[in-house]
């Protein structure tokens, strides 16, 4: 009987300790969003500073209803005619470009093809905040969700040493 009540006492203990990593690995896996997250964020920022600017045409619309994304056409400096997929996705309802619109493009020049993207707020600053946003959430709640598991299980541990 004594045997029973023990491995009864340490089953809630190990429910307080197993909670307890999980908060490790949602605390680990905040971290890997932010770094990913300020990783594109550099990106951004070595595109201001490298990218030349020019203007683009929206030639067509990609539509996964509900959504709509932007085909742009754009000539680099060195007048090579670049296509590119805009990243950012819009509701139909929300027309954000039509076909024909004229659009500030900034890309690099040594890559256009990979670094092209509409020069506006939302279309560079979207993707890479929602890793950063995400992972500081995920971080919190793994950092408390550890740390308040872990003193319960310590709490519980010197209970059952009594």
């Amino acid at each position: 009987m004594t045997a029973l009540k023990i491995k009864l006492q340490y089953a809630h203990m190990n429910g307080y300790r197993n909670a307890s990593y999980v908060g490790f690995v949602l605390y680990l896996f905040g971290i890997v969003l932010l770094i990913y997250g300020f990783y594109n964020l550099s990106i951004e920022k070595d595109l201001d500073q490298k990218g030349l600017k020019t203007t683009g045409e929206v030639y067509d619309l990609e539509v996964t209803e509900p959504y709509r994304q932007a085909w742009v056409m754009f000539t680099t400096s060195e007048g090579k005619q670049i296509r590119f997929l805009d990243k950012l996705f819009w509701n139909h309802s929300f027309e954000k470009y039509k076909k024909g619109d004229q659009v500030e493009v900034i890309y690099d020049p040594a890559s256009p093809h990979q670094t092209a993207v509409i020069n506006h707020f939302f279309q560079r600053t979207t993707a890479p905040w929602w890793p950063v946003i995400v992972g500081a959430i995920v971080f919190l709640v793994g950092f408390f969700m550890r740390k308040i598991m872990l003193r319960k299980a310590l709490e519980l541990d010197a209970k059952l040493k009594r």
